[in-house]
């Protein structure tokens, strides 16, 4: 009896020993439109308007896969700390978001495609941003 109790015991702390450790981020994920705002933890950002839209289109075999160029306004605690053109190389997040969060996604829809005109009210921005919790 004092074996098969032994054995339960070891079983058990073998189990909690092989939990997976908790993930270290906890992501928010919002979808805007433009004039709309994404808050977290104090700041904002305003998803102000698509200035240019040069992606490749769908179907298209292009030498260059292009970018879409953004208009965004920051805010923190409501007051506006300017507006910014950002692009896939240029996102100023951390500066606004701060070190301890990260953007993990940003993603404008819809894609292009060929014969197609999106509209400036068809945009959207999916945003992604996730914080990072120390253990």
């Amino acid at each position: 009896m004092r074996n098969l109790l032994m054995g339960f015991m070891l079983f058990g702390f073998s189990l909690l020993n092989t939990q997976q450790k908790k993930s270290e981020y906890s992501p928010i994920e919002e979808t805007i439109c433009p004039g709309e705002i994404f808050s977290f933890r104090g700041s904002s950002v305003k998803f102000k308007k698509v200035i240019s839209d040069s992606r490749c289109p769908k179907q298209v075999s292009c030498i260059w896969a292009g970018e879409v160029k953004l208009l965004l306004e920051f805010f923190e605690d409501g007051t506006s700390l300017g507006e910014h053109v950002v692009s896939g190389i240029n996102i100023p997040f951390n500066d606004f978001f701060g070190k301890d969060n990260v953007l993990s996604s940003l993603k404008v829809y819809p894609y292009p495609e060929i014969n197609d005109t999106i509209e400036p009210s068809e945009y959207s921005l999916q945003l992604k941003i996730s914080e990072n919790r120390p253990d």
